[in-house]
């Protein structure tokens, strides 16, 4: 979540996800965090990306994953 109308802001958050979406590290932190084991106890939440959410990030979207 940011502020509606801090635009600076949006575009620096924009920019930094763009490139991790273009080089494959938000894909590799979404697997870290979502489907792998997190410590310290070790639990899988085993939640693959949905259809909506990988199409956004194809689109390089910013509209909502529904």
């Amino acid at each position: 979540m940011m502020r509606k109308d801090d635009a600076p802001f949006k575009a620096l958050v924009d920019g930094i996800l763009s490139t991790m979406m273009k080089g494959g590290e938000f894909e590799g932190l979404y697997k870290k965090w979502f489907q792998s084991p997190v410590p310290p106890k070790g639990i899988n939440l085993n939640a693959p990306m949905s259809r909506e959410l990988v199409d956004n990030l194809k689109e390089m979207s910013d509209r909502p994953a529904l």
